[in-house]
C-alpha cells in the first residue's frame, strides 16, 4: 500500500479518536440530537450547521451515530451544502484557536471532515464550480493556520498539529488523489494484476473527474487483507470494479 494510502487511515483514526487534547465535558447537557424527521427538514446550510454542533459538542462520543444520520441528508444535499461549508471555513480563524469558546475551531474540522467525505463517496469537488469554492476555502485557511505559526516540528497541541495536519491532507486529496482513487489503485491490483503509478492514477482521476465526476458513488467500499511481499496488508477496495474497468478502457482509448 502506498505512503499516501496509509497516511489517510492514520488520519481517519487519529479523528476517531477525538480531536483536541482538551477535556471531555458533558457536552450532552449542552448540545441534543434532534430526531431525524426534523433533519430531513432542514435546508442544506441548517443540517451543515447541524453536522458542525455534532462535531463540537459530541466528536469525543465514538459510539454516536447521529453524525452519520447528517451525512446521509447531506449527501444527498450534495454541492447545496457547500456554500455555507465556506462560509464556516472562513470564519475560522487560527490565531484566536487558543483559549477560544465558541467552537469555531471544531467547526473548522467539521467542514474539512465533510469537505473529504463528499469529495470519497459522492462527487469529485474538483468538477464544479461550487466544488472548488469549497477547495479555494480550505486552502485559503491553511494558508492562514501556517501563517499562525501552525505545521512546524516539535508541536503537539490538537490545533497546531492535528488540525494543521488534516486540513492540509484532505486539501490535497481533494486536489488530487483522494480515498476512492486509492480504492480503486488496490481494486486493480489485487483483482485484475494491474499496477497503476501514481502518475497515472493521478492521470486517470483527472480522466474521471471530467467525464464521470459522481464516480465516488459508483460502488460502496470494503477493507480486505491485500498480499505486498508476501505479507497481509489491509487495503480499502471498492466492492463493484466493473464500472471502474469500464472507465479505465475509456481511459486508455483516449491516450492512444
Amino acid at each position: 500500500m502506498s505512503s499516501h494510502a496509509w497516511k489517510t487511515i492514520a488520519i481517519r483514526l487519529f479523528v476517531l479518536v477525538g480531536l483536541g487534547s482538551s477535556l471531555f465535558v458533558d457536552a450532552c447537557a449542552q448540545y441534543r440530537h434532534k430526531p431525524e424527521a426534523e433533519i430531513a427538514a432542514m435546508t442544506p446550510a441548517q443540517r451543515v450547521d447541524e453536522y458542525a454542533n455534532e462535531q463540537a459538542y459530541h466528536k469525543y462520543a465514538l459510539s454516536d451515530t447521529q453524525r452519520e444520520i447528517i451525512a446521509r441528508y447531506l449527501h444527498r444535499d450534495g454541492l447545496k451544502s457547500l456554500p455555507r461549508v465556506v462560509q464556516i471555513i472562513d470564519e475560522y480563524e487560527p490565531r484566536r484557536d487558543a483559549g477560544a469558546s465558541d467552537h469555531k475551531g471544531e467547526h473548522f474540522d467539521a467542514m474539512a471532515i465533510l469537505i473529504a467525505d463528499l469529495d470519497s463517496n459522492v462527487v469529485r469537488l474538483r468538477a464544479s464550480a461550487e466544488g472548488r469554492q469549497a477547495i479555494d476555502a480550505l486552502a485559503r485557511a491553511v494558508e492562514r493556520m501556517r501563517a499562525a505559526g501552525y505545521g512546524k516540528k516539535d508541536q503537539h497541541e490538537w490545533p497546531q498539529h492535528g488540525r494543521f495536519e488534516v486540513a492540509s491532507t484532505y486539501l490535497a486529496q481533494a486536489r488530487g488523489i483522494n480515498d476512492t482513487d486509492e480504492a480503486v489503485r488496490n481494486s486493480f491490483r489485487y483483482e485484475d494484476k494491474v499496477r497503476l503509478s501514481d502518475s497515472e492514477l493521478l492521470a486517470f482521476s483527472n480522466f474521471l473527474v471530467t467525464h464521470h465526476a459522481d464516480y465516488p458513488a459508483w460502488s460502496e467500499r470494503d477493507f480486505i487483507n491485500i498480499e505486498e511481499n508476501g505479507k497481509p496488508l489491509p487495503g480499502l477496495v471498492v466492492k463493484n470494479l466493473r464500472p471502474y474497468r469500464d472507465a479505465y478502457q475509456e481511459f486508455k482509448g483516449t491516450k492512444r
